[in-house]
């Protein structure tokens, strides 16, 4: 067939007086005109389009060494169904006869050649409208996904608006309570035990439920009954020191562990006003990189503050840290990696409490891998179904399995965002009893523009 072509070509569409050079745009059949002719692409791209205004993308598309106009050529009334324009700078050459009153053989030949012409047109045609099909569902898929974002935007502007006043009015009220109660104990406190409120709002809680647990027998030694021991173990301070301070006054190591914890909770409740000032500063710019960032952050600090933000939803789950404690800084937005940790440890904790199992356990690590540093949330609850780990990430996806909610959403879409606005990746592995998130933050990288 290729002999055929070759042959076909030039003694029919090698004739320099049947030959049109087309300018990128210029139009060579217009839709309903009469055609006469069968023309042969020399060189250029051709296309077809409809004049509707809800269809911009082409009907039909064909490429040098393709054949145009074969419809309107053999069809009865002769009428060119599309408008054919050049898609950049083109040649044809064309052919006005009659194929059927070639002498001899040449008519044979001729007829089998279009043939052959007529059945590459239907699978080209078939091929580039299932080609555009696809690119039309993509196109509309997307454009779907920016109207829904842009309506959540404009949700958030609003509830930022909203929680701006109300976060403002905790932050200007936990200063002042903050303030009165630090210049209260300077004033009117022993100064044996001022000191332990100091403690307690400058650092806050530091040990993990795991440590505490194991270094309670520390802390038994001080001479107090269980529940003062378990309140001052909560310190985190030398159980050595303690013994000397308290020197087995019930009473005064009840005192300290109350002025401890009243500092303690004003640490956190000071870390989780910042945070969530943060957030809502993230709604109102919503898809704008935050500018905030520093070349002297610390990850396992970042992850520190965001237990301590949810703290009030971890009491029924073990939480575990493992840190690498010689992890060098890196530049990042440390509000937006709270955010990070804040959205996946929380994740975790409410699958393992919809999961009825005695131990409950969150085990956070932290480690060099290479040129990144890799942190791992991992819970040992039902996990996530394999089908739906692709789709974890896609905005509003949710679902829910045997009567468990994975409440994955636009949680994990922004927590994408924010990970590969860092320069990093994030990775999950699921399996019962065992989900791992893993996210991997560049040593040294730049924000995106």
């Amino acid at each position: 067939m290729s002999d055929l072509k070759d042959y076909i070509i030039s003694a029919y569409f090698s004739d320099p007086d049947h030959m049109i050079d087309l300018k990128e745009g210029q139009v060579l059949l217009h839709q309903n005109e009469i055609n006469h002719r069968l023309f042969f692409i020399v060189e250029g791209v051709l296309q077809g389009f409809l004049p509707d205004e809800d269809i911009k993308d082409p009907v039909l598309e064909e490429n040098a060494g393709g054949f145009i106009g074969v419809y309107s050529f053999f069809s009865k009334d002769h009428k060119s169904y599309t408008e054919v324009r050049a898609a950049k700078r083109s040649r044809v050459a064309y052919f006005n006869g009659d194929p059927f009153k070639l002498p001899g053989d040449e008519g044979v030949k001729f007829t089998k050649f279009l043939f052959s012409v007529v059945v590459e047109e239907l699978r080209s045609r078939q091929h580039f409208a299932g080609h555009m099909a696809r690119e039309r569902h993509k196109s509309m898929t997307k454009l779907l996904q920016s109207e829904k974002m842009i309506v959540l935007g404009q949700l958030s502007m609003g509830l930022a608006h909203e929680l701006n006043n109300a976060v403002g009015a905790f932050s200007s009220n936990l200063d002042q309570l903050t303030r009165s109660l630090t210049d209260y104990f300077k004033s009117h406190e022993s100064e044996f035990v001022t000191p332990y409120f100091f403690e307690g709002l400058r650092e806050g809680q530091t040990k993990s439920t795991k440590e505490l647990r194991e270094e309670r027998s520390d802390y038994e030694q001080l001479g107090l009954n269980k529940s003062a021991t378990r309140r001052i173990a909560k310190t985190g301070l030398d159980p050595v020191m303690l013994k000397a301070v308290i020197n087995d006054d019930e009473q005064f190591g009840t005192q300290l562990s109350f002025l401890w914890e009243m500092g303690s909770t004003l640490h956190d409740m000071e870390v989780s006003s910042r945070q969530a000032a943060h957030v809502v500063q993230s709604v109102k710019q919503m898809g704008v990189a935050n500018q905030r960032w520093s070349y002297t952050v610390d990850v396992n600090k970042t992850i520190s503050e965001a237990l301590a933000i949810l703290k009030g939803i971890s009491k029924e789950v073990a939480i575990e840290t493992r840190f690498e404690q010689e992890l060098p800084s890196i530049y990042a937005c440390s509000g937006e990696l709270i955010q990070i940790w804040v959205n996946l440890v929380k994740n975790a904790i409410e699958s393992l409490n919809a999961f009825n199992q005695d131990t409950r356990k969150v085990m956070i690590t932290t480690q060099l891998d290479g040129v990144s540093i890799a942190v791992n949330i991992e819970d040992n609850g039902p996990g996530i179904p394999k089908e739906v780990w692709e789709k974890i990430f896609q905005p509003s996806f949710s679902t829910k399995v045997a009567g468990l909610s994975f409440g994955l959403g636009l949680g994990l879409t922004i927590v994408k965002r924010i990970i590969e606005e860092h320069g990093g990746e994030i990775k999950v592995t699921s399996q019962p009893g065992q989900t791992v998130f893993s996210v991997f933050l560049p040593i040294e990288t730049q924000p995106k523009e």
